[in-house]
């Protein structure tokens, strides 16, 4: 999917408000260049923490913790979701 694509409905927001007041659409479009950059870099510096996770073995005793704590979040989301629906 071609960058541009993602930016189009930000720009028509962006356009009007620069209309009115420049430094405000402008300052919009560059959170949002910061906040598409800022997830790149995070995953870029991760790498090593995900290749130390890959390496994990059943042994680990690592893996039973993070295991256990996503297994408590998925069902914590779950019962959210029990919780808000119709």
């Amino acid at each position: 999917m071609c960058k541009c694509t993602r930016l189009a409905p930000r720009l028509p927001l962006t356009i009007k408000l620069a209309a009115t007041n420049v430094v405000y659409g402008a300052l919009l479009l560059l959170a949002y260049g910061v906040g598409h950059c800022a997830v790149i870099v995070a995953a870029g510096t991760s790498a090593e923490l995900v290749q130390k996770l890959l390496d994990w073995n059943e042994q680990s005793k690592g893996l039973t913790i993070l295991k256990i704590v996503c297994g408590v979040l998925v069902m914590l989301g779950g019962v959210w979701l029990v919780y808000t629906g119709p």
